[in-house]
């Protein structure tokens, strides 16, 4: 603790005081960095008020601690050197009476003195006088000068206290634009992450569009392909009909010169004549009959077996073009507009196709089978054959489809399947019971 604590206060200065207010401010300023100014906004001002007392108090303590020893100065001066210092005064308001008291022992002992002795007394007082008067301008001086250095520090405390407000509400500012920044930056983030996540989803959704697109492509090129080969033996097949039929009609005109060599040879022989021709186990047949066989049981058979491998690959191409078709419609991620793309689109190749394989342009298919034969329908049941008008081939081998010898060939009747396919035997049955019918 400072000495200046310990003194008592009839022993107080002013440099005791200030050395109290020194150390009151330095807890002051203690109490200001930890707490800041709130915690201190009351106190200062009345502990400046006390200590300003307590200046007061110390200045007029120590005048009366002068007056006092000059008196004792005086008092052993004039006659009694063995005095004792009077004690201090116990209160402030003991200076008057302690001046008046000084002034009537200096009266009294001056009574006896020589006027040397008191001229030397006027002296010393006037200087003594003369001393506590520059003394008493010294203490106002340095009333003044602490006066001043309280309004420096006031207004600096003032300044210091508007400079730490506004850089308060600076800081306060910027925490509030921080905060919003912050938040702002947050809720971009997590708007990019959901993009992020819409855009991965775009990407799985357009990888599978793409494979999909592929798989098609790729199905496509094989149905194509198959097509293709479908119309070269078509073709073929009709290269070999043209041949045989000219063939036919070379023989047929033969056969005609050869009837008519025998009816000119017949009436020539007797009626009684024995060369007469041998049919037994023949088969006899009208070459003006359109319906007659064309074809041998060999051709016929191999004819039937590439209908059959023709048929058997086109139902597995459209078992496996279903099964896609069923998987794009069951996935409801897929648009409207694209599953209408891609109806239109297997609608004209489907036209494309048929056109090729009945050998007619594409604008006379009919309508009326592109609506029973849309790839998009639930009914489950394969129209390759069901609903279509009669084909080249069922004209060529409408033997095989006949089922009265005695009536014309009629337009074969829709099948009740998709996959009725006519074995070698069936048609061999089939060729047995026309010639029984034929003879």
């Amino acid at each position: 603790m400072d000495k200046s604590f310990e003194c008592p206060y009839w022993a107080l200065t002013v440099d005791d005081v200030y050395d109290i207010a020194k150390s009151i401010g330095a807890e002051v300023e203690k109490l200001l960095d930890n707490y800041g100014k709130e915690s201190v906004e009351g106190l200062v001002p009345k502990t400046v008020k006390v200590l300003e007392l307590l200046e007061h108090f110390a200045a007029r303590n120590r005048a009366v601690l002068e007056v006092a020893g000059a008196e004792h100065e005086l008092l052993r001066a004039f006659g009694n050197p063995h005095a004792q210092p009077p004690p201090p005064p116990p209160r402030k308001s003991a200076a008057p009476e302690d001046e008046e008291a000084a002034s009537a022992s200096f009266t009294a002992a001056t009574g006896n003195m020589s006027r040397s002795e008191i001229r030397d007394l006027e002296l010393k007082e006037q200087k003594w006088r003369r001393k506590a008067e520059d003394l008493q301008i010294q203490l106002k001086h340095l009333r003044e000068e602490n006066q001043q250095l309280l309004n420096q520090v006031s207004c600096s405390l003032s300044k210091e206290d508007s400079t730490l407000q506004k850089e308060r509400e600076i800081m306060l500012k910027l925490k509030g634009i921080v905060d919003k920044q912050r938040d702002e930056i947050r809720a971009q983030g997590q708007e990019i992450a959901i993009k992020t996540k819409e855009v991965e989803a775009l990407q799985e959704q357009l990888d599978r569009f793409m494979k999909m697109n592929s798989d098609l492509r790729h199905k496509q090129s094989i149905a194509q392909a198959q097509v293709t080969s479908a119309s070269e033996t078509k073709a073929n097949l009709e290269a070999d009909l043209e041949e045989r039929q000219k063939e036919i009609a070379r023989l047929r005109k033969r056969l005609e010169e050869e009837i008519n060599k025998q009816e000119s040879g017949k009436m020539e022989e007797p009626r009684n004549g024995k060369n007469e021709i041998d049919l037994t186990d023949k088969m006899v047949i009208d070459l003006k009959d359109p319906n007659r066989p064309c074809f041998t049981k060999q051709e016929v058979k191999q004819i039937l077996i590439e209908r059959n491998e023709l048929k058997a690959n086109l139902f597995l191409v459209q078992e496996e073009l279903s099964y896609y078709q069923r998987e794009i419609l069951n996935d409801e991620r897929y648009p409207g507009f694209l599953m209408e793309a891609f109806r239109s689109a297997i609608k004209r190749q489907r036209k494309k196709i048929k056109a090729k394989m009945l050998g007619i342009p594409e604008e006379q298919c009919s309508s009326d089978d592109e609506q029973r034969e849309t790839i998009f329908t639930d009914s489950g049941l394969d129209c390759t054959d069901s609903g279509s008008s009669e084909s080249r081939i069922q004209n060529l081998f409408g033997i095989l489809f006949r089922r009265n010898s005695g009536k014309p060939a009629s337009p074969p009747q829709p099948s009740a399947g998709s996959w009725e396919i006519i074995t070698p035997e069936e048609a061999t049955n089939s060729q047995k019971t026309e010639s029984e019918s034929s003879k």
